[in-house]
C-alpha cells in the first residue's frame, strides 16, 4: 500500500501513470510516430540532443536572430552568440508551471524566451504558435529572487507583444 512516506520512493513516471488506460494499437502507433518524428527532426538539425524542447527553442531563436549556436550544449550560461553577444535561450511550454527560470544574467547579454503553444505564461490576446520575447541581461536582473541567487519570472514580462511570432498554421 502506498502512503505519503513511501511515495517519494516511487519513480515519478509511475506516480502519474494511469492503469485505467490499456495500451491499444492507437497508443502504440502514436508512441512510434513520436519517436520517428524525433529521429527526423534530429536528421534535419532541429534537435541536437535529447533535450527536445530546449533544442526546439534554440532552433526557433536561431531562425529569427541568426544565432551561432554553441557546439556543446553543456557550456554554462549561454546557448549561442549573435551580433549583440552571448545569448541564453529558454523554452516554456508547460500548462501547469507558472514561472520560468531565467538563468544567470551575469553569463549572457541577452535572453530569448520562447513560449510554446500551450504555455501557461502566454498572453491570451497574442496569437501565434510560438512567441519569442527578447530581454537584455539588465532587464533580467530585475527578476532576482529574494534570498536566492536565482532569477525567474511569471507572466508579467509577457503581457506585451512578443519580439517575434512563428506560425505553422496558415
Amino acid at each position: 500500500m502506498l502512503n505519503f512516506h513511501s511515495l517519494h520512493r516511487v519513480p515519478l513516471f509511475l506516480r502519474y501513470a494511469s492503469t485505467d488506460q490499456p495500451m491499444n494499437n492507437e497508443t502504440k502507433q502514436a508512441i512510434s510516430q513520436f519517436f520517428e518524428s524525433i529521429e527526423k527532426l534530429k536528421q534535419l538539425g532541429v534537435f541536437r540532443s535529447d533535450k527536445y524542447l530546449g533544442d526546439l527553442g534554440e532552433y526557433i531563436s536561431q531562425y529569427f536572430y541568426n544565432i551561432e549556436l554553441a557546439k556543446s550544449g553543456r557550456q554554462p550560461g549561454y546557448d549561442g552568440i549573435d551580433s549583440e553577444g552571448l545569448v541564453q535561450v529558454k523554452y516554456h511550454g508547460s500548462t501547469t508551471r507558472t514561472n520560468i527560470d531565467l538563468g544567470n544574467p551575469n553569463e549572457y547579454q541577452n535572453l530569448l524566451i520562447v513560449l510554446g503553444p500551450n504555455s501557461l505564461l502566454r498572453n491570451s490576446s497574442v496569437e501565434g504558435d510560438f512567441l519569442v520575447y527578447r530581454m537584455s541581461a539588465e532587464t533580467v536582473c530585475q527578476f532576482k529572487n529574494k534570498n536566492k541567487e536565482t532569477y525567474s519570472c511569471g507572466k508579467e514580462p509577457f503581457a506585451g507583444e512578443p519580439s517575434n511570432v512563428l506560425n505553422f498554421k496558415a
